[in-house]
């Protein structure tokens, strides 16, 4: 027999009992005054009704508790006691199960939040019920005060708004950031439930700034390899097709050998540019005597100079000799593109510093300093860019193949450090590589 079964045969049971002892001592009081059936009757009338009465008020303690199940559950006998321990039982188990289900909402909650990629929820009426920190911050909303605010009052960008209100969501939108900048979205737009709608964010801005200078480089590539090519296509067709004097052969060749030197210097940039950016760091475990480097730099920079220019070197070891860790080649071809840099773009006359000094950190500071033609503060931050040119034909006159600065700050970081540029139009510039402690020593 099952407890329910057992529960309710026992209940039968104690009433049975009751109204029957009720029945015969109202039966033996009924024969003092000779009216026992009456007597007897009433006996377990009484009975049944204070047994029922009881009942009732167990009944009504449990419906109490179930007013505040938070409460101590009442301590009763019987079927009552067994009903408040099992409502007990079923609201500890649902109260555990939501605390579960409260835990992995907060636990996927958190992994939303702290994805890159945003997050928007929208009801039915495209008022924004959630949205992650992401997601504010790419529409430049607050997460907490824009909650149930209309979306389209809130971001206005033209492209979002129409993509929203189309309601073809099978292909994503790019429109810009709505904070202001030269940022970009991604948005993806995605129904589900009873015309709610999941918005999907992501910043697309570095991607775009890279697929740009792909372009570029492409289109800047092709554009220095075509520019020669022409010029040697032209020679040839004049050496094979006009009668010229030894003078005015001497001359197309001379000028063939320049281009086809600046071809050769091209590819030559390009092909270290490749070796750098595809090769780990170096170890800090073959080290060059900094005086010896400078020593070669200055040479080289007197030769490309030719007295054209005041040049000043400043080495600050003191009596010390001061070592540089990395690749030599590679930390020779940076600080030498800066001081050839420093002499094609200084006018004749101008006087050109370089100066190497230990920080009190223990790093390096190699600077090059010139009083040539300054840049302006716009053009700064993309100097660093393959082919970048703040004036192309002077760029090509001095003999430039455009990589020399993007090369010298993929050896920088190559190596641990950083390149700073500070300059002034018609002032100079100063370019600055600072180079870690782990990568100088003193002897």
């Amino acid at each position: 027999m099952d407890t329910s079964n057992s529960w309710l045969w026992s209940r039968i049971g104690a009433r049975l009992l009751t109204a029957a002892a009720g029945g015969l001592l109202g039966w033996w009081a009924g024969h003092l005054v000779e009216h026992p059936v009456a007597l007897g009757l009433v006996g377990a009338a009484i009975a049944v009704l204070t047994i029922s009465v009881l009942d009732t008020l167990k009944g009504h303690a449990v419906l109490d508790w179930l007013r505040t199940p938070e409460a101590v559950p009442p301590e009763l006998p019987g079927l009552w006691g067994e009903v408040a321990h099992r409502i007990q039982r079923v609201v500890y188990l649902k109260d555990k199960q939501i605390a579960e289900e409260r835990a992995r909402l907060a636990q996927f909650l958190s992994a939303i939040e702290a994805s890159p990629n945003g997050v928007m929820l929208l009801d039915a009426t495209e008022h924004i019920s959630w949205i992650s920190p992401s997601a504010a911050d790419h529409f430049g909303l607050h997460p907490q005060r824009d909650l149930q605010q209309r979306v389209t009052n809130l971001i206005r960008q033209p492209a979002f708004v129409q993509y929203l209100a189309q309601g073809d969501y099978r292909d994503a939108v790019k429109c810009p950031t709505p904070r202001g900048g030269q940022g970009f979205l991604l948005v993806h737009i995605r129904s589900y439930g009873e015309g709610l709608k999941l918005v999907l964010s992501q910043d697309i801005t570095e991607r775009e700034r890279a697929e740009t200078m792909r372009r570029d480089f492409v289109a800047n590539v092709s554009h220095e390899i075509r520019t020669p090519l022409t010029v040697l296509s032209g020679f040839i067709e004049t050496l094979a097709s006009l009668p010229l004097t030894e003078v005015e052969r001497k001359r197309v060749v001379d000028l063939m050998m320049q281009q086809a030197e600046r071809m050769q210097s091209l590819v030559a940039d390009l092909l270290t540019l490749a070796q750098i950016e595809g090769s780990p760091r170096p170890a800090s475990d073959r080290w060059t005597r900094v005086d010896e480097l400078l020593r070669r730099i200055e040479t080289d920079a007197a030769g490309l100079s030719r007295e054209r220019h005041t040049l000043r070197f400043e080495v600050d070891t003191g009596e010390r000799v001061c070592e540089l860790a990395g690749v030599e080649r590679e930390w020779l071809s940076a600080m030498s593109n800066l001081v050839s840099n420093a002499i094609r773009y200084t006018p004749d006359g101008g006087e050109i510093g370089v100066s190497w000094r230990v920080t009190e950190e223990g790093g390096a500071e190699f600077s090059v300093r010139d009083s040539g033609i300054g840049i302006a503060s716009e053009h700064i931050p993309r100097l660093t860019e393959r082919f970048y040119r703040v004036d192309g034909s002077r760029s090509r006159e001095t003999g430039g193949t455009g990589l020399g600065l993007s090369i010298v700050k993929h050896v920088v970081q190559r190596h641990g450090g950083e390149l700073r540029i500070t300059s002034e139009a018609g002032k100079g510039s100063t370019f600055t590589i600072a180079i870690p402690a782990a990568r100088i020593r003193v002897l």
